[in-house]
């Protein structure tokens, strides 16, 4: 009998992975379908009657910053010279030790002022407004220390268009990053509740004055497979997702939301791991279960830029901070799974995200150790083992590569060694740095990782806009020399939560 069960076990945890690697390749498909259209549309898109007009929707960009002075001026210069015809910019403060609000002033020619702020959503009380007398529609909040989301939280309530684009200060904007998301908008101002963008790592590419000139794949295998993965996550699921209007998130480094939709679910939740995917989840239950049409999009054109961990020390924090804010999703969310009154996001996006996400670091670890142990005993057939192996490992390697070809028609890694060396990683993840990114998210589930969230050591892209010159992999001391600390908070903003499919 305990052999018989052995077996079962054994088979299923194989059968497991199949079904997993179906299920994404199910929305690589899709989402290579819904590319299609959206070329198709791209193509024949009015992006410069968006930008000529002004009646183009306008837009509060959201900047949470903390402790940034040394990049912080340059980080909103880049960002304020972005393609869009009607947009502000506000930058919060949350509470910086350092100069970061001096810096700010002198850099924007700042005065404190006293304009209407509404306090929609609670937050640290705030100690100053300050606005920029030059041409740039700048307006700064300098409040106590709560946290990022308390930070974007009180940009919402000072923003005074009606829709925001939150983004942080460390990250490169695409020029049309800004447009092409608000296209989606004006596709249907009625129903679009928030648009999400692409985001894509930074490392090996090259910047000029805060903008991307040539992007490349970083040879170090960590970055480099991070890589890959953000490109089979935005571009091999979340186009499929987009078109069953059951995105489960919009990304904190890119995302542009309405106003009155996020202030009617509370504003982004304080002191959750995964603020991001939360949020978003509110927003579909919320219109969901009071029957308000809706509308929640991806587009892949909207492009921003940033730096990924380059250590496993990092990328170990990282992990165990993404998991532990999918347990908490898991939890908040339950009833909605496999719960036919949440349609689409019910019986498909959300028990994916639960079967495929949160539970697959357990299916795995118990399969490397049940799988063995009954093939030894012989109650595992070798040949159909095998095969299930090699089905589950086909499927991954396919569904890479089908993400790849997706990423072809964007043009970004033009190069023949860029195109081999993701192709490589491909392979090469399935040995060593999956089964390393599996033991956290398990330790992480177990609740044996300490530390809190855990500092992410990045050096800032704001710190590079003047300097000419590749952001690079470095294990060197010189790269972090004469930098203070992240803090916890600093942390919060870097660590964002991103999907792990």
């Amino acid at each position: 009998m305990i052999l018989r069960v052995l077996a079962w076990v054994g088979y299923a945890t194989i059968l497991f992975f199949v079904v997993m690697q179906a299920y994404l390749l199910f929305l690589a498909l899709a989402s290579a379908a819904a590319l299609r259209r959206h070329h198709h549309l791209r193509r024949f898109g009015r992006v410069d009657e968006m930008l000529s007009t002004r009646t183009a929707p306008p837009v509060s960009i959201l900047i949470p910053a903390y402790n940034e002075e040394a990049g912080i001026v340059d980080a909103v210069r880049s960002m304020s010279i972005v393609h869009y015809p009607r947009f502000e910019m506000v930058v919060i403060n949350d509470g910086s030790t350092d100069g970061t609000l001096q810096a700010l002033i002198e850099g924007f020619d700042l005065e404190q002022v006293r304009i209407p702020y509404r306090p929609d959503l609670p937050t640290e009380p705030i100690r100053a407004i300050y606005r920029a007398r030059g041409a740039v529609d700048i307006t700064v909040l300098d409040k106590e220390n709560g946290g990022v989301s308390d930070a974007v939280n009180a940009g919402l309530n000072a923003a005074r268009h009606p829709y925001i684009l939150r983004t942080d200060a460390d990250v490169v904007l695409d020029p049309d990053c800004l447009v092409h998301s608000m296209q989606r908008v004006v596709e249907d101002r009625e129903r679009t509740v928030a648009v999400g963008g692409n985001v894509r790592p930074l490392n090996g590419s090259v910047l000029r004055l805060g903008h991307l000139v040539r992007a490349t794949v970083p040879t170090p295998l960590i970055p480099r497979m991070q890589v890959l993965e953000y490109v089979r996550t935005f571009l091999g699921a979340r186009p499929a997702w987009s078109a069953l209007n059951a995105l489960p998130l919009i990304s904190g480094a890119f995302g542009v939301w309405r106003r009155s939709a996020v202030v009617a679910v509370g504003g982004f939740r304080t002191g959750h791991m995964g603020e991001d995917l939360d949020l978003t989840m509110r927003l579909h239950r919320h219109h969901l279960e009071n029957r308000i049409p809706y509308r929640i999009v991806y587009e892949p054109s909207a492009v921003i830029w940033t730096e990924v961990p380059e250590s496993l020390r990092v990328l170990r924090r990282q992990r165990v901070r993404w998991q532990r804010g999918l347990m908490t999703a898991v939890r908040d969310f339950m009833p909605i799974t496999f719960n036919p009154r949440f349609g689409k996001v019910g019986m498909i996006t959300w028990p994916g995200m639960v079967l495929f996400e949160y539970l697959a670091p357990v299916v795995e670890a118990a399969g490397w150790v049940v799988v063995p142990i009954a093939f030894l005993v012989g109650v595992i057939n070798t040949t159909s083992l095998l095969w299930l192996l090699l089905l589950a490992l086909g499927l991954g390697l396919l569904n890479s590569l089908i993400a790849l070809l997706l990423d072809e028609s964007y043009g970004y890694f033009n190069s023949p060694a860029d195109t081999s060396r993701l192709i490589a990683m491909a392979v090469i993840e399935n040995f060593g740095m999956r089964q390393l990114t599996v033991i956290w998210r398990l330790k992480a589930m177990l609740g044996r990782v300490g530390g809190g969230w855990g500092d992410m050591e990045r050096r800032g892209v704001g710190q590079l806009a003047t300097r000419p010159r590749p952001v690079h992999a470095s294990s060197s001391s010189s790269s972090v020399r004469g930098q203070s600390s992240l803090s916890k908070r600093e942390s919060e903003r870097s660590a964002r939560s991103l999907p792990p499919v």
